[in-house]
């Protein structure tokens, strides 16, 4: 499938929705007692919510990994030994430069010991220990969440193909009844793999297995695996499919695919100012009300992108601007060097930037980020798909 470029730049936004997270709650000059002046604080609610960045990735994640494949793997015309290096040499390489200049430079300076946290940095395991989560690489228990993804894409492809067999070719009209089954699949799935989070838990549990946090809490299963994330792909899953069966230029022809970004939008930034509210009202908020905005993110996020995918008019051209799909690109680079020992000369140095210490500090971010893409991540990219996948 052709790139979808203001997908491209989607992807840049939930970067630095997740980067300003931090920056509310870690980098924020105040906490090491540099004086704040209070600079961006009317976009606060933002950033404390910036979070559900991963939340985009997700259902991001799910679109696109079930378009460009689903067709692919089922015609013959890329095999599972070229998903999986393809997958392997997205992410691992870049990950492991990464993870040795998080744990080497403490270890050099003899304040960190090689430990478990280094096995699970090594293994990308981190999010499935409640205790090492954010050891190593910090933003890391999200890969594994997306590293769990990707070895469950072949039953994701098993279960569609054999309860939503229809449209049999990309393009082929989508009826309701297609939809309807889709809708039935992808809900299978997510109740399945719930159900075996669920029981995972228990067994762990009574029988004292969870070493470091292993799957020892509902709540961490829920957050931090996939297990309880997956409805979050799920809803990028059959916004795919919907994507493969409808002629959304057609349907979004005009002014609509542009209505639908905005609405979609809109609601998304609504869904977080809603969570911010209720987090801010004092005590632990309804369960169900913060369960509620935040798949209202994740399913809006989905129309948003179906929005997105079409020709569109002047709003899709400029998120289609080269800059923006450039970010966009470096965009995994510019998630894992967060909170990282990497960054932090850049964080020390905007400091003294009074009001412009947040662009600064994204700027100079991005830039890292540009020279890790083209040093690191593309050739060795290209490298292992090229001697493990054929091409």
């Amino acid at each position: 499938m052709k790139e979808i470029r203001p997908l491209t730049s989607l992807r840049a936004f939930a970067a630095f929705l997740v980067f300003m997270f931090h920056y509310a709650y870690v980098y924020r000059p105040e906490n090491l007692g540099v004086p704040f002046d209070g600079e961006w604080i009317p976009l606060m609610p933002l950033w404390r919510q910036g979070q559900v960045g991963v939340s985009i990735f997700f259902v991001l994640s799910g679109f696109l990994i079930t378009r460009i494949y689903f067709d692919a793997i089922r015609e013959g015309r890329v095999s599972w030994r070229q998903f999986f290096v393809k997958r392997v040499a997205r992410i691992w390489p870049l990950y492991l430069v990464f993870a040795f200049a998080q744990h080497g430079v403490p270890i050099l300076r003899g304040m960190l010991d090689p430990s478990s946290e280094l096995l699970v940095t090594l293994t990308m395991t981190q999010g499935f220990f409640f205790d090492l989560r954010y050891e190593g690489l910090p933003t890391a228990w999200t890969l594994t969440v997306e590293e769990s993804f990707y070895l469950l894409t072949p039953l994701v492809v098993f279960v569609l193909a054999r309860l939503a067999p229809g449209p049999s070719r990309p393009g082929a009209r989508l009826d309701a009844a297609g939809l309807a089954r889709y809708v039935m699949a992808v809900g299978v799935l997510v109740i399945g793999l719930v159900a075996v989070g669920e029981a995972l838990v228990r067994v762990v549990t009574s029988q004292g297995w969870n070493w470091h946090g292993f799957m020892d809490s509902r709540f961490h299963m829920h957050h931090a695996t996939v297990f309880g994330r997956f409805p979050e792909f799920a809803l990028g899953i059959l916004a795919a499919m919907i994507h493969r069966g409808v002629d959304l230029d057609r349907l979004l022809r005009g002014g609509r695919a542009t209505a639908t970004v905005l609405v979609s939008a809109i609601v998304v930034t609504l869904c977080i100012w809603g969570k911010d509210r209720a987090t801010l009202d004092g005590g632990d908020p309804p369960t169900w009300l913060t369960l509620l905005l935040a798949y209202g993110v994740a399913g809006f996020t989905a129309t948003l992108i179906l929005g997105l995918s079409t020709g569109g008019g002047r709003l899709h051209r400029a998120l289609g601007h080269p800059l923006l799909v450039y970010l966009g690109r470096v965009s995994y680079g510019f998630y894992l060097i967060q909170l990282t020992v990497i960054l932090e000369p850049a964080v020390q140095l905007s400091y003294e930037l009074g009001p412009w210490r947040v662009p600064a500090l994204v700027v100079m971010a991005n830039v890292l980020s540009a020279g890790f893409y083209q040093l690191v991540e593309v050739p060795a990219r290209r490298a292992i798909v090229r001697r493990w996948a054929g091409g």
